[in-house]
Formats: C-alpha cells, structure tokens, sequence
C-alpha cells in the first residue's frame, strides 16, 4: 500500500525478521564481508565482526527488494523506491544521550538508535542515488538532550561523515535537530532555563486534523490534557474550538521518502515504543502533543488509576518547583521522594498506587496522538493540507540488536535480543515485535484501537494477526505469527506489569552478557 501500487494488503504485511548476534561493532561499521554490491575499496573491510551490516541487508533482502539482482554488483534495494523522490528522511530514535540508570554502553544501546543500523541504511541510499539525493537524519530527542554528545557516543557522526565523503556530489546528508529550544537542567533534574536553538533549516507547519482526529471525544475537556515540562495552556489552545493542530518541521513534509529506525524497547505509557511510537520526534513542538488527560478516570482522567491526595500534590507542584532554580529543587527532590514512599506504604495494596503522568496500561490518550501524527505523516502534503492518498513511501527498520525492557523509554535495561525487524506497514511490523517481545499486542491500545475503515488509514491492518507474514532465513521465525515464540520475554515497567505480557511468561535466558548465536545469513551467492 506505502511502496509501491501494485502490492496489495497481504503483501504490504510482510515482515522481516533477522536474528543475529546482540552486539555492535565499533565506527565507522565497516561490514566484515566484501559483498558483490558494497561500493567502497577493499580498504574499508573491517576486521572484526559485523553482525550488523549482515542483518539489516538481509532484512531489505527477505522483503524481496531488487530479488533478481541480489548476489550481484547490481543489486540495489532502494533504486526503485527512490524513483522520483528527491529527498528522504532517516528517521532515528535519537531520545537522551544518557541513560541514567548506568553509564555503562549496553544502558546506552537500549536507549538510542545505534549507528552501526544506521551506516547500511545510508550506503544502500547513496548506492541509488542518481546524483544530488538529499538525505536528513533528524528527530526530536526530549528537551535536556545533549544531541552532539549522542551522536558521538552512538557512533552516527563518525558513520554520516564517512558515507559523506565517499559520496562527495552525489548524495547530500545532514543532521537536523527539530527543536527549537533546548531545555537546560542540573544533574538533580532543576529547570535551569531554556537555549534556542536552530531548529528546521525549512521552518515549521501547522497541520490542523479537525473532526478527523483520534482526539475529538474529548472535545470541551481539552483543559485535562497535558505533557510533562510544557506549558499546558498552549496545548490548550491547539486542541480546542474543534481544531486539533500539530507543528511538524517542513523538512519532513518535503520528503519523499521516510525510513524510520527505532529501538525495540518498552515505554511506560504506550507500553512499547516502536515504528509507530516513533514518530512523535517528528513534532516540531511538543506542547502540540497531549500525553496524557489529569485525574483518574473517575475525573475524566487516565493520569493514574486512582487519585491520592500525595499524587495530586505532585502532579500540581512537580513543574513550578523544578523552574525555581536548583536550590529550591534540591531541597523539595528528597521531600517529594519521602511523599512517595508514604504514598506507596498507604495504599500498599494498590499495585497501581505509584502511577503517575499517564505510566500505566489505562492511558487512554497518548495513542490518540500518535494516531494523528501517523496519520500526517502519510496523507499531508508539503503545505499541510490532508490529501485523500498517501504523500509519501514509508519503510521501517526496528533496531533490536540490544532492545530496552522496564522503565522505558528514557531508563531501560539493556536486553541481548540480537533482532533486525522490517517492513513497509509499521502497524504490522510493530505487532510483530511486539510478538517477539514477548507481550499481547490485543493489551496495547496504540495497537488495539487501531480503525482500518478510519480517514487516514496509515496500516492496511484489519486485525487478523494471521495476515502479518514473516520473512526470515531462521525456521523460528518463517511461520504464521500465531506460531512465533518470544524471542525474549521482555518485563514491562511498574505501570504494565501483570497485564501486557502473553500468557506462560515464564522468564527466559537474560543472562548479562550477551549469549552467542549464529547469525542465519544470506549467503551473497544467493
């Protein structure tokens, strides 16, 4: 449906799904093997092993791009989507440049898009450019992001500036941050004010769904809607009076070509954080954005299960202390964390009783949201008007390589998955991970909600979870999706525990170094 118009909606439901072993190479990610079609000399074959490079081209392969010249010189997985387009976005999950449960790397890998999945992404690009290609790697990591410091530590910086110089004239790349401000913070987490920065070099849009979106029930209720450390009135203002607006970089809009490439990992309010999830960094402002609606349902809210008179105190004071400079902060951190604590001994059984912001399986809001925005990202044109047909070719490749479980997105533990996911539908390739994760995807309502028959469909989905077809080179995983077994069972944070999970969740082999598995590969010969 997104590639090209000859697929029909069983063939755009096709996953790839690669296993290999869970570690990344160092930069800039040169494969271990000279394949037929790499464009570079012998000079910049790495020594060392790169399960990496083997497993995203495998997955393009499984999907069956450019079959007739794979094992080859010629094979070339992106020319004929790039037919015509002039300017894609590389869509990352750029996220913290620190994870603050460890500084340790595995901590790091779970938490940001790495640049080893990144580097074959853009040989394979500027192998199909024709000449003068534009390629933006951009998203909006959250507010306090050192973005500098998180592509050097990821190792994209040192993989852009290599494709990019042997590229020279014939494929353009940069890296945009979307932001237009950056928020400054103390290690204790005080708001120390706000940096501007460059933003979208094309500027922003505002794209308006109306009636059409996810959000109108809640019409007249705008005032409970909210996203942490943005003021809530311009929120209020974007989504009230039958609008429901979006700001959204122009850059994005001008492509005609989005790959995204998130991390398999959990998140405390959507319960995963995958293709779909992922284009939330895509929003030029966050305060467009509601997360979540204050108060528990009773009040017409899903911040919480159940309202207490200490979670109310924190969701009113939370934000204004954290402004009022680092001292202040600092003597209320160690107050509020003691509020908590009691807050937990007084309702002790309530296993929901810590929830807050939205952390939890009833959060019925952030879904609609991410619903929206899919929704622009396909059907907007360059000017932010809705059309009736697609805009633009979309391709998601999901980094599994290390996943993140717990307390995602922002504190995830690092789990050895050792996965490459692929496809054209990101509804179908998230239900898919999430399979592997080990979790029901039937629980997830950013899934389960989904309305093939809405305005705007961005997944030929219709529910029959049978119509998800898996492409793999390992016997595992080249079955129904019925029949595939979690790769990992990955724990869900405090707010999801004990309803996500797909039955007989048994634990399996978390070890904590990564195990070791052959790679099924695709021999170039092929």
């Amino acid at each position: 449906m997104f590639l090209k118009s000859s697929k029909d909606a069983k063939q755009s439901l096709e996953v790839s799904v690669v296993r290999t072993d869970p570690f990344y190479p160092p930069p800039p990610f040169h494969p271990a093997l000279n394949y037929p079609e790499y464009p570079y000399s012998d000079r910049f074959i790495a020594s060392q092993p790169n399960p990496v490079y083997a497993a995203v081209r495998d997955a393009l392969h499984l999907l069956g791009l450019d079959t007739k010249n794979f094992g080859t010189p010629f094979w070339n997985p992106f020319r004929e989507i790039l037919s015509g387009v002039a300017k894609v976005l590389v869509k990352p999950n750029f996220v913290n440049h620190f994870n603050p449960i460890s500084d340790e790397q595995p901590h790091f890998e779970a938490l940001v898009t790495q640049g080893a999945i990144i580097r074959p992404i853009l040989d394979y690009l500027a192998l199909a450019s024709e000449g003068g290609l534009q390629v933006v790697l951009g998203d909006s990591p959250v507010q306090s992001a050192n973005l500098k410091a998180l592509l050097r530590r990821a190792g994209i910086d040192s993989a852009v500036d290599f494709v990019q110089t042997q590229f020279q004239g014939r494929c353009r790349i940069s890296i945009v941050d979307f932001r237009e401000t950056m928020m400054r913070t103390d290690p204790s987490g005080a708001l120390l004010g706000r940096v501007n920065l460059a933003g979208d070099p094309g500027g922003y849009i505002t794209v308006d769904l109306g009636s059409d979106s996810a959000l109108t029930p809640f019409e007249g209720r705008e005032s409970l809607f909210r996203v942490a450390d943005y003021d809530p009135l311009r929120m209020i203002q974007m989504h009230s009076n039958g609008h429901h607006q979006y700001v959204l970089p122009r850059t994005i809009l001008e492509c005609g070509f989005i790959i995204n490439v998130p991390k398999l990992k959990l998140h405390k309010k959507t319960g995963v954080t995958l293709s779909l999830k992922g284009v939330v960094g895509v929003a030029g402002d966050k305060a467009s954005l509601p997360h979540y609606r204050v108060g528990d349902p009773e009040q017409g809210g899903d911040e919480c299960q159940s309202k207490t008179l200490i979670t109310s105190a924190r969701q009113r004071w939370l934000y204004p202390l954290r402004g009022k400079g680092k001292n202040t902060w600092r003597l209320a951190l160690p107050m509020g964390r003691m509020l908590m604590r009691v807050n937990q001994i007084l309702h002790r059984g309530d296993p929901l009783s810590g929830v807050r912001d939205g952390d939890w399986y009833g959060n019925d809001t952030i879904w609609r949201t991410i619903h929206d925005l899919n929704r622009i990202v396909f059907f907007s044109d360059q000017s932010g008007r809705l059309r009736d047909k697609p805009q633009r070719k979309y391709f998601t490749l999901v980094d599994g390589i290390v996943g993140g479980d717990g307390d995602g997105p922002l504190k995830p533990n690092p789990v050895f998955s050792g996965l490459v996911i692929a496809g054209f539908d990101p509804l179908a390739v998230d239900i898919a991970c999430t399979r592997l994760m080990g979790l029901d995807w039937q629980k997830i309502p950013l899934f389960a909600r989904y309305d093939l028959g809405k305005k705007y469909p961005f997944s030929s989905f219709d529910g029959d979870l049978s119509m998800i077809l898996l492409r793999s080179s390992d016997p595992d995983f080249n079955i129904p999706l019925p029949y595939v077994s979690p790769v990992h069972r990955f724990r869900p944070s405090h707010g999801w525990k004990g309803y996500v999970e797909l039955p007989d969740a048994e634990s399996s082999d978390r070890s904590q170094a990564p195990p070791s598995r052959k790679h099924h590969a695709i021999s170039p010969a092929d």
